[in-house]
C-alpha cells in the first residue's frame, strides 16, 4: 500500500504533486516522504527540492510564465539489501520521466526530465543502501 507523509505542515506544491503522481503511477512504491530522509523506517523514498534555474518571464504577460525547479529522489532499503531500493528507484525514475504536458492537482507540468540515471549514492552506518536520481521540473507557477 502506498502512503506518503509530510515533514512540514504547509503544502509544498511540487513535492506534494510528484508524491501524488508516484503513489498513483506506482502503487507498490511504499512510503514517500518529502523534504527529509528520516532515520526510520528503513525502507522509504524521499523527495527533496533544491535550486533550479531561473524562471521564464512571459512576453505579453506580467510575471513568471514557467518555473524550472530541481527535485532529488532518494530511495533507501533494509540493511544489506541492494536490489529492492534499486528496483524501487528505477520504477519511480520511469514514472516521473513520463510526465510531459500533464496537469497534477491543478498545476500544469510541461516536463519532468531526469538529469541522469539512478545511481548508488551511499551506504549509511546501518548498512542501508541509498540510491539517488535528480530531475529538472518545468511547470507553470502554482
Amino acid at each position: 500500500i502506498s502512503s506518503w507523509s509530510h515533514c512540514c505542515e504547509d503544502r509544498t506544491v511540487i513535492l506534494d504533486d510528484l508524491a501524488d503522481h508516484l503513489a498513483t503511477a506506482v502503487p507498490t512504491i511504499g512510503l514517500i516522504v518529502k523534504g527529509t530522509m528520516p532515520a526510520t523506517p528503513h525502507v522509504c523514498l524521499s523527495l527533496m527540492e533544491y535550486g533550479g534555474s531561473a524562471p521564464d518571464l512571459g512576453f505579453g504577460m506580467q510575471g513568471i510564465k514557467h518555473e524550472h525547479a530541481s527535485v532529488q529522489l532518494m530511495t533507501r532499503g533494509a540493511p544489506d539489501d541492494y536490489d529492492e531500493p534499486r528496483t524501487r528507484i528505477e520504477s519511480a525514475f520511469q514514472a516521473l520521466s513520463k510526465i510531459q504536458g500533464l496537469t497534477i492537482n491543478g498545476v500544469f507540468y510541461l516536463l519532468v526530465k531526469p538529469k541522469q540515471s539512478p545511481y548508488l549514492f551511499a551506504r549509511d552506518d546501518s548498512k542501508r543502501v541509498r540510491f539517488v536520481v535528480n530531475f529538472s521540473v518545468d511547470k507553470e507557477p502554482s
